[in-house]
């Protein structure tokens, strides 16, 4: 086979997970609200376990992925104080990997916006604060989040198993549509 008629094929399927969802949308749409000041110490108890958050971690288990993701702050914190907040926390000695801030962060409530290919459970467990791996990037929101008192929604959109690999384009464009705080999204 000719290689421009091999690179029109590609082409043309990974289009047909595009063409889909720009026809009738994501598979699902949840939200779910996170109380930063409810979250414990949960480096030496499995969170997924805990009365405060086993709910959550249930309902997470149920999305299959792939997913696309956004952090929103429902409480009355300004974008200031968020960022001086995470760079007290980034400086401390013990901390853990986070987003890259933003030189110059937009005012907005949108704080993060992620993607996993599966196990979005997996990455709220990162995000909370309790992952093992220090160099894996997360929100860590009990170590900064939980004194601030933040208040969260998250939004998590659900897509078909076929929009596994054009995850990245999606949340680059979203990241471009919500401007959030926080992460490279280039």
């Amino acid at each position: 086979m000719e290689l421009n008629n091999i690179i029109k094929e590609i082409a043309k399927n990974a289009a047909k997970p595009l063409h889909n969802v720009s026809e009738i949308g994501v598979k699902a749409i949840k939200e779910f609200e996170i109380e930063c000041s409810l979250l414990d110490d949960y480096n030496y108890e499995d969170i997924r376990e805990s009365k405060n958050f086993k709910n959550l971690f249930n309902d997470l288990k149920k999305i299959e992925g792939p997913v696309l993701y956004y952090w929103e702050v429902t409480s009355d914190h300004s974008p200031y104080e968020i960022v001086e907040r995470i760079k007290k926390y980034a400086n401390s000695e013990n901390s853990k990997s986070i987003p890259a801030i933003k030189r110059n962060y937009p005012q907005t409530k949108i704080l993060y916006v992620g993607k996993v290919k599966k196990h979005i459970w997996g990455r709220f467990v990162q995000h909370l604060g309790f992952y093992k791996v220090q160099r894996t990037q997360g929100l860590q929101l009990f170590y900064w989040a939980k004194e601030l008192c933040l208040d969260l929604k998250v939004t998590v959109l659900e897509f078909e198993p076929d929009m596994i690999n054009l995850m990245d384009v999606l949340e680059r464009e979203m990241a471009k549509e919500l401007k959030p705080i926080l992460g490279k999204h280039r």
